[in-house]
């Protein structure tokens, strides 16, 4: 049960990391077309305002530079997140297994005691007939030996 709130919990994250992976590519998109309107507008303007759009191309490069280094930051947790989901869904399945042949030892024993108990049931009330013929027998006897 705890490996399976623990594969709840990877199967979060894992849904959580393809958001973020999402949200990523949209900034990535919307990146390079920035970039693009701002490379189409640097051939079009002069002085100021093209210093203005070769800064801001500048850090439009710095910004996917930055993008690249989380987008490999997160590849990094979705590996992680991987690993970990499927540690726990063989730890999962390791300890279904292990419950199932436990339970099946348990009742193989429990059958077993049945038997024996029911053998010494049997071998009991043997005895118990045998000695009220025993019994029988011995008052038989005595009836006998008063006649």
């Amino acid at each position: 049960m705890k490996f399976e709130k623990g594969l709840s919990t990877a199967t979060l994250l894992s849904n959580e990391v393809k958001c973020k992976q999402v949200a990523l590519l949209e900034r990535y998109i919307l990146l390079n077309n920035l970039k693009s309107v701002l490379e189409s507008l640097r051939g079009q303007v002069a002085g100021k305002y093209k210093d203005e759009i070769e800064e801001s191309v500048s850090m439009v490069d710095i910004l996917a530079v930055q993008l690249s280094k989380t987008e490999n930051e997160l590849l990094q947790q979705k590996t992680e997140v991987t690993r970990i989901a499927t540690s726990l869904k063989l730890a999962s399945e390791d300890a279904r297994r292990i419950v199932d042949e436990e339970r099946t030892n348990a009742r193989m024993e429990i059958e077993n005691a049945r038997a024996v108990v029911q053998r010494v049931q049997k071998v009991l009330k043997e005895k118990e007939n045998s000695s009220q013929r025993i019994r029988k027998q011995g008052s038989h006897m005595k009836i006998v030996e008063h006649l």
